[in-house]
């Protein structure tokens, strides 16, 4: 989380002074840096206590203050997340596509109720989600337009419907392996097809004859070790 975020701020600087230097001539220094990316990262909560609000930890799950913000267990072992805004109609749809008698509760009839309720409708959510696998949950969720994430394992990642429509794993040229997919698209621009990194010293004789080096220099470099 340091490291990515940091090479994909260096490029956006480095492609806004590319445009800079289109639009008035002018090069420029660009910089970057993990301090800076991992403030940015956590910027509300920084932010909060920058204007002196005190930020309390996350708490565990089972003590969420919302629990249409939490995640949860399904039969089969795999978790979901939730993401459901607080409207009502939301929370309507929610509870209808569940189907469980107990949502009916008046304590969860409002935001407010079940903002101040919310352990006892996590255990609630638990039991309810509990009873069906997350294909199950996946199909019922996403027919209702409910927003939800999946927590996936890294097993799960190669098979994921979702991850393959849109591309983000994509095969290397050979066909045999996938491999993960910049996450940057331009509309009309064609992606160079992943490739195997070169073995150490594959090229090594090409690059040399290039630079102007002879067969026998390049034996001789070879020979003592110089190159592999």
């Amino acid at each position: 989380m340091g490291d990515h975020p940091s090479a994909m701020a260096t490029y956006g600087a480095i492609v806004t002074a590319l445009y800079q230097r289109e639009r008035t001539g002018e090069g420029g220094y660009v910089g970057s840096s993990l301090l800076a990316n991992g403030l940015w990262a956590n910027g509300c909560s920084v932010q909060a206590a920058l204007c002196g609000e005190k930020v309390v930890p996350q708490p565990p799950r089972e003590r969420g203050l919302n629990a249409l913000r939490v995640h949860y267990r399904c039969r089969d072992g795999h978790w979901l997340l939730l993401s459901i805004a607080a409207d009502e109609w939301r929370w309507d749809k929610f509870k209808d596509c569940l189907g469980a008698s107990a949502l009916s509760d008046p304590r969860f009839s409002t935001s407010e109720g079940r903002e101040a309720n919310a352990r006892e409708l996590i255990g609630i959510l638990d039991e309810v989600f509990a009873a069906k696998d997350l294909a199950e949950w996946r199909s019922i969720l996403d027919a209702a337009g409910l927003i939800f994430g999946i927590v996936a394992k890294m097993e799960d990642i190669p098979d994921d419907p979702q991850i393959l429509a849109s591309e983000a794993l994509v095969p290397f040229e050979d066909g045999a392996t996938m491999t993960v997919n910049s996450p940057i698209w331009i509309k009309g621009q064609e992606k160079v097809t992943p490739r195997y990194a070169p073995a150490v010293g594959e090229h090594s004789d090409e690059v040399l004859r290039a630079a102007g080096y002879s067969d026998t220099e390049i034996g001789a470099l070879r020979g003592e070790g110089v190159i592999g």
